[in-house]
């Protein structure tokens, strides 16, 4: 039914409606409701899917860029694996940005996978960088200029990783009990 780490936050309820008789799951553990003004919270929410949006449009760039560096080990695997962990981040921001108040399966599933999904996209960037600075440094391949496209796309990556981290550091939430 429910994951075993969420089977205390549920009760089962019977429920008579004329003939028949269902049950009914009722949540009961508390909620997370934001606590920051609306119009900051709004903003907060829209930058974090505008961002990792930004960032799915810049991964595929840099996977159409077809330099020599794309064909290494050390280079393409930090970029492929960052595929991951953006479509987390659009998915997260998306599923948190119409609610006000969350339950403790959402605050986790929603609000803390955006921090998970943009500390990944960092550590990958980062490894990204360093292969790619290896890459060019070491003098491979014959395209010097979309090898130096490809790092600076990495630096943005990182760059808008850090953004992402930063603003939900922003966001505050107060536990709201149950009725």
């Amino acid at each position: 039914m429910l994951n075993k780490k969420y089977r205390n936050l549920f009760r089962v309820e019977t429920v008579e409606s004329g003939k028949h008789v269902r049950q009914k799951v009722v949540y009961t553990g508390d909620y997370y409701k934001t606590d920051m003004p609306k119009k900051q919270e709004k903003v907060c929410k829209v930058l974090l899917i505008a961002i990792p949006v930004v960032m799915a449009v810049l991964f595929v760039y840099m996977g159409l860029l077809d330099n020599n560096g794309s064909r290494t080990f050390y280079v393409v695997l930090p970029y492929v694996l960052q595929f991951l962990p953006i479509s987390y981040s659009i998915i997260s921001a998306v599923s948190f940005y119409p609610k006000e108040m969350l339950t403790v399966i959402q605050y986790e599933k929603a609000y803390i996978r955006i921090r998970t999904s943009g500390m990944w996209i960092l550590i990958l960037s980062v490894a990204g960088i360093i292969g790619e600075i290896v890459y060019i440094l070491g003098g491979y391949g014959d395209t010097p200029g979309l090898e130096i496209i490809f790092l600076i796309c990495n630096f943005a990556m990182a760059g808008l990783a850090m953004v992402i981290i930063n603003i939900h550091s922003r966001i505050k939430f107060k536990m709201v009990p149950n009725s």
